[in-house]
């Protein structure tokens, strides 16, 4: 029997993807503008233009790394900077995307909020949820880093160079898998907010919750899904170190491979958060008249 969690599917919603791909190009280009045009500045005049840069030996690289050191610099802090203001304005075709993926998984006589209404809604929790799992993350993998460098130092006589650092690279594993788990609980969280829970924190009770009760798979779930988005990259990036700095029809079909990368990875991360939504409760979770300001009694 088909269920209402069985219409919330990725590929139903096309043109949200399409909205997350669409900025998430936006970003790159306005974070890759600045070397781009320094680069530019440099090679311009020059007939093989930037192929320069990527001849063998990379003398020319090195040579323009050591005179454009403070431009460099820069473009790199700017691009820090964009990449750090997207993530967090990322959070809107985000929450866009998940709001329109749930919409197709309201139960008959559930609450339907408009979508924007319900993004808005949904927007500030995400972002406590982004900046405190962001910092779950990061202190797991700094505990991985510590204690593998720790095992490491106190190994290296004993065991010498290469062992210790085996052994450093093991410690620090059960951490990264924890920094996974992490980022699968806020997905979990996520969902739970989209799919109606009031409040951060109550979304991420349910998503400890339900990770908890479901593990290994949750995050085969996750992995499969993960670990399909890294072969386009490895087969694309073989690619183009075939096709080389050559320009015209091949820089066109690298351009275009590329794009099909990152709109292959968003789809993937779209099926992953279908998924997620569909582990979470949906209208009879849904938050009370009396505490949801977007209520609708017609639609009761």
């Amino acid at each position: 029997m088909t269920t209402a969690e069985d219409a919330i599917r990725a590929r139903r919603r096309p043109v949200a993807i399409l909205g997350v791909w669409a900025w998430q190009t936006a970003l790159a280009w306005f974070a890759s503008w600045p070397a781009a045009s320094l680069v530019q500045a440099a090679y311009g005049s020059d007939p093989r233009g930037d192929g320069v840069l990527w001849m063998p030996g990379s003398h020319a690289l090195l040579d323009f790394l050591w005179r454009e050191a403070h431009g460099v610099s820069a473009a790199l802090r700017g691009a820090a900077y964009v990449l750090l203001v997207g993530a967090v304005a990322g959070l809107v075709p985000l929450a866009a995307l998940m709001v329109a993926m749930a919409a197709a998984g309201a139960a008959p006589g559930g609450r339907r909020g408009h979508g924007i209404a319900e993004t808005l809604r949904v927007l500030p929790a995400m972002t406590l949820l982004l900046f405190v799992m962001t910092a779950g993350q990061a202190l797991a993998l700094g505990a991985g880093a510590f204690a593998g460098q720790l095992a490491e130092g106190w190994t290296l006589t004993g065991l010498g160079e290469a062992r210790a650092q085996q052994l450093g690279l093991a410690l620090g594993v059960p951490f990264l898998v924890l920094a996974v788990a992490i980022g699968v609980t806020h997905d979990l969280a996520r969902a739970a907010l989209v799919r109606g829970a009031s409040g951060g924190m109550r979304a991420l009770a349910l998503g400890v919750a339900e990770f908890g009760a479901a593990p290994m798979s949750l995050a085969w779930s996750w992995a499969w899904r993960a670990a399909g988005g890294l072969v386009p990259v490895i087969v694309v990036g073989a690619v183009a170190g075939r096709l080389g700095a050559r320009g015209g029809a091949a820089l066109l079909l690298l351009a275009l491979l590329h794009q099909g990368v990152v709109l292959g990875r968003v789809a993937l991360r779209a099926s992953w958060l279908a998924a997620a939504l569909r582990r979470m409760p949906g209208d009879a979770h849904w938050r009370c008249a009396e505490t949801d300001p977007y209520f609708d009694p017609s639609t009761r």
